[in-house]
Order: C-alpha cells, then structure tokens, then sequence
C-alpha cells in the first residue's frame, strides 16, 4: 500500500482554465487515494500536476521541471524522508500559482522519481503546508473542490472541532486507536492514501530542523482496529504498523482513506481543524 508524506498526474484532469467557479474554489482531481490539482508556472506552457499534501511541511517541484522552467536553483538543502535524507535546491525565482494563491517562497527543487515510481501519473510537484497559511482550506472530497475562506467563514455546527498542534512543521491532530489506547497526536497527511499508519512503539521526544516531505515505506503488518475522530468511531480501519517513529515525535499518520469520509477544513491561523462528517 502506498503512502506519500509530501505533502509531495495528465489528460484526465480539469485544466487551470476551467477553475472558474467562486473566487477562493478550486476543483481538483480524488484518484488513488491523492488530492490532484492543476497548479500554473512561470516558464512553462502547461498546467503542471501538483499533489496537496499537508503532511509536507514544504512546497517542492519536480528538479526537472524546476529546470525547464528556466528555474534558478540557489542553496542546497538536505530533506528528511521516510527512507532517508534527500538533496534539494532552494528556488526563489519561480512563479506558481493555483488559482488565485501564488505559493509563498522559498520552494525546494528535487527528484520527483521515486514518487512517480508509485503513482499513475505524473507527479510535477506538492502543495505543502505554505497552501494553508493564508486562509482555512475547506477540502471537500464527495464535490471534488477546495474552499479558501476566511476564518469567520468557517461552519462548526454539528462538526468535530480538533486542535492543531505543528511538530515538524506539520499539523497533527489527536486520534484515538483502538479502545484501549490513549489520544495520541498524528500527522494530518493529506498525501497519504491510506487510512492509518500507526506507530505503536514508543516514538523520540525531539524535533527535526529540516523540511520533511519524506517518500514511502511499508508498514511491517496490517492490522483491523478502530479509530475515533473526535466523537465519530470507525470500525473496521485497516492499520499499517510501525514499530519505530515514521517521524520524530508523531505517533504515526492519518490519512485519506479516513480523511475523506468528512469534508475537513485546516485553519491553521485558528489552530484548529474542522470534521464535518458526509452522507
């Protein structure tokens, strides 16, 4: 089973220029488990396909297409995967926007490869955590689009409100595991397809100081166990283990396998997340 920490593909999905809709609405593509959307840049004539991951605590392009672009890469950086540590360049020159959100700088350049190893698609780039800082990013996945609102925008009625603790750059929520675990805080991944990946080992107590947009790993095993939301419970939730921390100081991931049975709104200005449950 796949599972994407990126936060980080062509004919199948709707191009920038049918984003139409409300200001602050933008369509996207639920396929495999991944949020796809057209993303525009400077340099290049095509809309590029970026996956959204809010498990990525930065924004990244593909090195190649940073490079047709006509992209300047400045400084290296070391990034922090699932399998290990990768190479990046800074990019502070390119222009990309989706919609009407133009990314914050700076933006990490790196090979894209194994990741598109994993999908059926062409993966161009990840929409990481710098998406949500401007507005509440309401992701509904039965109509397909994204809202951009301002907070005194955002419904709780009849919703789970859950607070938003940043570790690693990430937001991470507290989840409940099976019915005799205590509330435990996992990153709220929205490039993960599956539904949980769950350490179940004691995880390190310290901080990363660099980004984390890691790639993929198997779990050891797969369990059935039940996962509680706030007030909502799921049965029947299949589980990846892991014995050992995915990341430092999170107690695993929580994906869209699970995300995508509420429409979920990040407000991160807010320090909140909203879970509003679908039909």
């Amino acid at each position: 089973m796949l599972f994407l920490v990126l936060a980080a593909v062509a004919a199948l999905m709707l191009p920038l220029s049918a984003q139409a809709g409300r200001p602050g609405e933008l369509p996207f593509r639920y396929e495999d488990g991944l949020i796809w959307l057209k993303v525009d840049c400077a340099g290049n004539e095509e809309p590029l396909n970026f996956l959204l991951d809010s498990g990525a605590s930065v924004s990244v392009i593909d090195l190649r297409v940073a490079r047709t672009c006509g992209a300047q890469l400045d400084a290296k950086r070391s990034v922090q995967g699932v399998s290990g540590q990768s190479l990046a360049y800074v990019v502070k020159d390119l222009q990309v926007r989706v919609g009407s959100v133009a990314l914050s700088y700076p933006i990490l350049a790196m090979d894209l490869g194994a990741i598109n190893e994993r999908c059926h698609r062409r993966v161009d780039g990840i929409l990481g955590v710098d998406f949500f800082h401007k507005s509440a990013v309401r992701i509904d996945f039965k109509a397909s689009k994204i809202w951009l609102l301002n907070a005194s925008d955002v419904e709780t009625a009849n919703c789970v409100v859950l607070p938003i603790e940043k570790r690693n750059g990430v937001f991470c929520v507290p989840v409940k595991i099976a019915s005799d675990a205590a509330v435990q805080w996992m990153r709220l991944d929205t490039g993960c397809d599956s539904a949980l990946e769950w350490v179940v080992a004691g995880t390190e107590k310290r901080r990363m100081n660099q980004p984390s947009i890691g790639l993929a790993t198997p779990a050891i095993r797969y369990i059935s166990t039940s996962a509680w939301i706030g007030k909502h419970c799921f049965n029947g939730i299949t589980a990846g283990i892991h014995p050992n921390a995915i990341f430092p100081g999170e107690d695993g991931l929580v994906g869209n396998g699970l995300l995508s049975r509420f429409c979920v709104t990040i407000d991160e200005r807010g320090g909140r997340v909203i879970f509003e449950q679908t039909r």
